[in-house]
């Protein structure tokens, strides 16, 4: 049936991909620094400044740093001035190496890498003294900077390919809306945008991936959508409204359903229902016990757990204000996946309301993976078990690797999580 079903597929594909929106790709801009007072860059190629004769060397190290608001270099053991913006270019696809670029800021995985970039490099100066660091690049070359971090370079290629598919439909929706940008940058380099690292971890794989989904995107009624994704759904997903409820709502997120084939019906917001679902073990694409060829990074994120005792958690919900300790949590409301969207913490003294799937979840620290919680108080400690990393609205990349891997197309796996949504090309 599902060879069949493939058949089909590529039969009808020709009218699946509409006529293009855009005359032509897009050049993007990607703010990848912005928390910085001076840049360590080793330039792997010949690499020189645009608006001036000053060049860099392949090989050799440079410290770019801020001072009387203007940009100043230290190359070979002499500081040259290059004005208050710099822009390096090489016309060969040169790549160069920024070391220690801040990641996850605000989040546990929090921390610093050197990575390697291509492209036009915009250097400028922020009211706070600090590097904005802007990357200009075709939009299909970022995405090659975006896949592989984004699902794991290692990821099957029909995973991939729709992981590519979804990446472009955010790029072109944050060109279109503006909602990221700022003035010298389109969008930003990590989760609340997408994760863009550079070359480092693009391998023949990811780029053929971009390469063969060149300029599709998801659309409904050929308007390009938001095509939102997470790590790990847990199992079910989540409707759009009770997570981001100022976003457009497409068709495709106004149905929540079960990360498998069947089209079984359980609603999760019940708290019976969802204690047991989060002690249980279903069948979802994204559990690894049962699809055992999942990635090492899926382990801990279908399933969780984390315990606090009384005093910390009563300082950090708190804020450390005077409330006394915590006594208990309601869940005052829950989505249809069980995720906590209004939830209640009563203190000694006060108690606090708060709603939004991601503001309960940064109220810990660091932020739970997600808000479909249940909880249990023991002794002097909150013993707290989860299912899922992230929203659980659109794709689940964990769920979309099992489906690569039992031989379903990127279509299938598209049509499965976007299930209203058609595939276009926005350019050719």
């Amino acid at each position: 049936m599902k060879k069949y079903f493939l058949l089909i597929l590529l039969l009808i594909s020709d009218t699946i991909f509409s006529q293009p929106k855009f005359e032509k790709e897009p050049i993007i801009r990607i703010r990848i620094i912005n928390t910085l007072d001076s840049l360590n860059i080793i330039f792997n190629d010949d690499w020189k400044e645009k608006n001036r004769s000053k060049n860099f060397s392949s090989k050799e190290e440079t410290t770019f740093f801020i001072e009387n608001n203007e940009i100043k270099a230290m190359h070979n053991d002499e500081i040259v001035s290059l004005g208050d913006e710099v822009i390096l270019i090489n016309e060969s696809n040169g790549t160069l190496k920024i070391k220690n670029v801040p990641f996850g800021v605000g989040w546990w995985w929090q921390n610093k890498e050197d990575r390697i970039y291509e492209g036009e490099i915009h250097l400028y100066i922020t009211k706070e003294n600090k590097f904005e660091v802007v990357i200009h690049l075709p939009l299909e070359q970022y995405l090659k900077g975006v896949v592989p971090y984004e699902i794991g370079n290692d990821s099957p290629l029909e995973a991939l390919k729709a992981q590519a598919v979804a990446a472009r439909s955010e790029a072109i929706m944050a060109l279109q809306s503006k909602i990221f940008s700022g003035e010298h940058y389109d969008l930003t380099s990590d989760v609340e945008c997408q994760v863009f690292s550079g070359n480092e971890k693009r391998n023949s794989l990811t780029d053929k991936a971009v390469n063969e989904t060149y300029g599709l995107i998801l659309a409904e009624n050929e308007n390009p959508i938001n095509a939102y994704y997470s790590s790990n759904c847990g199992g079910h997903s989540e409707l759009i409204k009770n997570v981001w409820g100022d976003r457009p709502n497409p068709e495709s997120y106004n149905k929540t359903h079960f990360d498998w084939e069947d089209s079984t019906f359980l609603d999760l917001s019940l708290e019976q229902n969802i204690h047991d679902w989060i002690l249980s073990n279903p069948p979802a694409f994204c559990n690894p016990n049962i699809h055992a060829n999942l990635p090492n990074w899926t382990k801990n994120n279908f399933r969780w757990k984390r315990e606090f005792t009384i005093d910390e958690l009563s300082s950090m919900l708190s804020k450390k204000k005077d409330f006394g300790n915590l006594v208990n949590i309601k869940t005052l409301k829950r989505g249809i996946s069980g995720r906590v969207i209004h939830a209640k913490f009563i203190f000694e003294k006060d108690s606090i309301e708060t709603k939004g799937e991601l503001k309960i979840r940064q109220l810990f620290s660091p932020p739970l993976k997600s808000s479909a919680f249940i909880f249990e108080k023991e002794d002097d400690k909150f013993i707290f078990y989860g299912a899922g990393w992230g929203h659980g609205i659109g794709m689940c990349q964990s769920g979309a690797i099992t489906m690569a891997n039992n031989n379903y197309s990127f279509i299938e796996i598209l049509q499965h999580y976007y299930t209203k949504a058609d595939i276009i090309k926005i350019y050719d």
